[in-house]
């Protein structure tokens, strides 16, 4: 078997599978590396204890899928078959769980009858879950979103864990002596995205290849046939125009006229779409409803590498028309790789023009300007100074091409970072 790279949220994982009596729930797309967490949080179970006490399965077997959908006293018959020993407590790992008839029942049972049992459960699609979730399971369960590598992540699955240190430290006086390959690195992940795989194929051919598999076999159809998408080519049509909108507000009527479908069916799509974590709508922040700007939401894929794919434009930056939004768009998913799991994400703009790329409010408040070019000097935008005149955020990040810079305007905090330093 092929050594499992590291990933940063298996510590965070595995004290709540050792130390929590909740089923762990770990949701994602396909691909971002949910088997690979399981496998890793299998390894360290192994090295406390036993074979007999850790067990895993995969639900796209349709063998093993009929066992579990027998019922809770089928499947622990099943395991005893396997070897297991419940006179000590055994970790069982069900992978893709949306494919269960009744996992809300399932996963109950177990967990209010079954202490010999811990699970540890993923699924591709929040709401094949949910749909199939009759009980909320309020208090047995504790969920983790799984998104693709971080940038410290791609940086470390490149065997570049000194540039990895310097994006966990922010230390620019190191790093600045390694911004040409940092700027290298960064606009590989932001042309080809931060999928694991991708990330450790070293081919362009190969990447493109591997991208266009995920997005035929997941999004065209699994998707599809998950969610019963009865008009495919509207589908298809409408996963073009969002790649071609991203990092922008969103015109319904446009949409709604290039791809000949009704309101209430493209407000579908786009539920399904955020469900199986392609991509995401983020609505506006705002405290003065007559200043600012309300309605529409800002459209964002969660994976460049699938959204360049399907532009089907995996040039490199320099070569690109649309850099600005691309950038916009791989600064979205490094901030929410990291983002607390109470903020919430919005974009900023006013009738008057002013406006901030992305607004994260929570118990602290900061913002987020993409400015990817290259800074002599530091420059801060009226915009800028209209929001922090406005909100007193904690800080401001400007995201700059190589540019670093620290600085106050009143209390709030103003930092030019590379953009490769964001988190």
């Amino acid at each position: 078997m092929t050594e499992l790279k590291p990933r940063r949220i298996v510590k965070s994982v595995f004290r709540k599978v050792i130390g929590d009596k909740r089923a762990v729930v770990l949701i994602g797309a396909r691909q971002v590396g949910k088997t690979s967490i399981m496998r890793l949080l299998m390894e360290r179970l192994l090295k406390k204890m036993a074979a007999n006490r850790v067990f895993y399965f995969d639900l796209e077997d349709i063998n093993i899928l009929d066992i579990v959908n027998r019922g809770v006293d089928e499947f622990l018959s099943f395991i005893k078959a396997k070897g297991a020993d419940f006179r000590e407590r055994c970790f069982v790992f069900l992978d893709e769980i949306q494919y269960m008839e009744n996992p809300s029942n399932f996963l109950k049972l177990i967990i209010d009858h079954h202490s010999e049992i811990k699970l540890i459960v993923s699924g591709s699609s929040s709401f094949a879950i949910k749909s199939k979730f009759r009980d909320s399971l309020a208090g047995r369960k504790i969920i983790f979103n799984i998104y693709h590598l971080d940038f410290g992540e791609f940086l470390e699955f490149k065997e570049r864990k000194e540039l990895a240190g310097f994006w966990d430290t922010s230390d620019w006086e190191k790093a600045r002596f390694f911004r040409r390959e940092l700027m290298r690195h960064f606009e590989e992940y932001t042309v080809f995205g931060g999928l694991p795989k991708v990330t450790l194929l070293s081919k362009k051919d190969d990447k493109i290849e591997y991208l266009r598999d995920v997005v035929n076999s997941y999004i065209k159809k699994d998707i599809k046939d998950l969610f019963r998408i009865d008009n495919p080519f509207a589908f298809n049509r409408l996963l073009k125009l969002l790649a071609a909108q991203a990092a922008n507000v969103l015109n319904f009527s446009n949409f709604t006229s290039n791809c000949g479908i009704s309101r209430q069916t493209l407000e579908r799509y786009l539920f399904i779409l955020e469900s199986t974590f392609v991509i995401k709508l983020i609505s506006p922040f705002y405290k003065n409803r007559k200043k600012e700007i309300t309605k529409m939401p800002r459209v964002y894929f969660l994976d460049t590498g699938i959204r360049n794919l399907i532009m089907g434009d995996l040039n490199n930056l320099e070569s690109r028309g649309d850099v600005g939004g691309l950038v916009e768009n791989s600064i979205f998913s490094m901030i929410i790789d990291n983002v607390d799991l109470l903020d919430e994400i919005h974009y900023w703009r006013t009738k008057a023009g002013a406006e901030m790329d992305f607004v994260l409010r929570g118990e602290r408040l900061r913002a987020y300007e993409v400015k990817y070019q290259t800074f002599k000097q530091p420059k801060i935008s009226r915009s800028i100074r209209s929001f922090v005149s406005e909100y007193s955020p904690e800080k401001v990040c400007i995201c700059t091409k190589d540019f670093y810079f620290r600085m106050k305007i009143d209390t709030t905090n103003i930092l030019f970072l590379p953009s490769y330093f964001i988190k």
